[in-house]
């Protein structure tokens, strides 16, 4: 059950970074595709089903943000990756569009190096 549970989760992963990653390229590209109806759908769908199996995956490990340091700093750092990714899409400045972007990639590596070393201060040790 674990590993099908962890697949499933990073299953969601990749989808969640390629989406994010491909609409960051239409955004800089002003293409028409960030207008259709599942562009903007989908990322929601997808970003819906990461939490969730994320969450069920904490509750099957029994792994609590309280007693995990690396769960919390992987929740607080999803809530940034978050904001920064509305603020990419929303930004009216190119600049701020495109820096707003790459913070959001770089809070999104954080987030998988925690996962992977299951340490808060991976980048800092």
């Amino acid at each position: 059950m674990y590993l099908a549970l962890k697949h499933l989760h990073l299953t969601f992963v990749a989808l969640s970074l390629i989406l994010f990653v491909l609409r960051g390229i239409w955004l800089f590209m002003n293409s028409s595709m960030l207008g259709k109806k599942w562009v903007k759908i989908l990322p929601h769908i997808v970003s819906t089903l990461l939490l969730v199996s994320g969450i069920v995956l904490a509750v099957h490990l029994q792994l609590s943000p309280g007693s995990q340091p690396w769960l919390l700093a992987k929740i607080i750092a999803l809530v940034a990756y978050i904001g920064l990714g509305v603020a990419a899409f929303k930004a009216a400045n190119p600049v701020n569009r495109k820096a707003f972007w790459l913070i959001a990639l770089l809070v999104f590596a954080y987030m998988v190096s925690v996962a992977i070393t299951k340490n808060p201060l991976v980048f800092f040790d």
